[in-house]
């Protein structure tokens, strides 16, 4: 559920051959709804965009609610539950360990509730408070249980929703296949989630600009980090809204209350080892709201987090833990 974009810019305009004879190669594409850009440091190219397709094809045929036929929509209608491949075990897997460790801000249970907002037919009326709280009844990660090779569900409504999770999980697959074939330079994104290890030729990082609101396209310097062996990810709501009266709300909804997330919050940046990482606590922190937020990573302090918002008087303002701030460039 990317909303904010990010924007790589390092390896344009960038001398592509060194003194060794490495080239940097470029792989671009469109898949799971969005466009993927890869790019990667070797003396002749080494992967190639059927590999890449066909590595996604594979994660869509898994987790893609877009396909009738994939594992997740089998699921889904299924009553009690269905086997399951590599792709939808390891994602369930994470979901549910960072289900735990934030008490439920973040769930891949809550399709119900989302699915109940989305076919309200007067979108600035909220669902029935009835509604919700009988949705909310079999929504929770205790309803899914993985046994062997299978994933079961407690309860024939219980339905997942991998969206906040999937394209992070994406993009550590597609980092492997750079690793198996040893190129330990490269950069990976999908969706504006993005893996980096290494470094680009005649640099010693990769730098990307985050950009979140639109008056800052011309100023895409404002906002740049340097990685090396990290992801990076983010959650926004910036052009996602919800209208009840004349309230705005985002369009993350907090799978613990059913209501969408009405903290001020228009996006939040996590730097961490992995993108499903990343991916999933991007948006358990927007649902934790700004103060708990920061206390919940204070126990986890090789996590960064950067966080926009707007304040009583409508200002757009920022604020990032120690960690963040070791990989800002200004």
């Amino acid at each position: 559920m990317v909303a904010l974009l990010i924007i790589l810019h390092s390896f344009f305009n960038n001398p592509s051959h060194r003194p060794d004879s490495l080239q940097t190669f470029h792989i671009n594409g469109y898949a799971q709804g969005t466009s993927y850009s890869l790019t990667y440091v070797a003396s002749q190219p080494l992967v190639s965009k059927t590999e890449i397709d066909q590595l996604l094809q594979s994660i869509d045929s898994s987790l893609s609610l877009y396909k009738s036929f994939s594992l997740i929509s089998a699921f889904n209608k299924s009553s009690k539950g269905i086997k399951i491949d590599h792709h939808l075990e390891t994602v369930v897997k994470k979901a549910i360990e960072v289900s735990a460790i934030t008490n439920g801000a973040f769930d891949i249970s809550c399709k119900p509730i989302i699915q109940l907002w989305n076919n309200q037919k007067k979108p600035d009326i909220p669902p029935a408070k009835d509604d919700i709280r009988k949705t909310l009844a079999h929504t929770g990660f205790q309803h899914l249980i993985l046994k062997q090779d299978s994933l079961l569900k407690d309860h024939p409504n219980v339905q997942i929703d991998c969206d906040g999770i999937a394209q992070g999980y994406s993009v550590d697959q597609l980092a492997s296949i750079f690793i198996k074939k040893n190129i330990k330079d490269f950069i990976i994104e999908l969706g504006g989630e993005i893996f980096a290890s290494g470094h680009p030729i005649n640099r010693p990082n990769w730098q990307i600009a985050i950009q979140s609101t639109a008056h800052q396209l011309d100023d895409i310097s404002k906002w740049k980090v340097a990685l090396n062996d990290k992801s990076i990810t983010t959650s926004g709501s910036m052009n996602k809204f919800i209208q009840l009266g004349n309230q705005y709300f985002s369009h993350v909804v907090n799978p613990i209350t059913g209501y969408p997330v009405s903290n001020k919050i228009i996006a939040v940046t996590v730097i961490a080892n992995d993108a499903i990482t990343a991916d999933a606590l991007d948006n358990a922190l927007m649902v934790m709201g700004i103060e708990k937020a920061f206390q919940w990573v204070k126990k986890y302090p090789d996590l960064g987090i950067y966080i926009q918002y707007v304040d009583e008087k409508g200002i757009v303002r920022e604020t990032t833990n120690s960690e963040m701030k070791k990989y800002m460039l200004n």
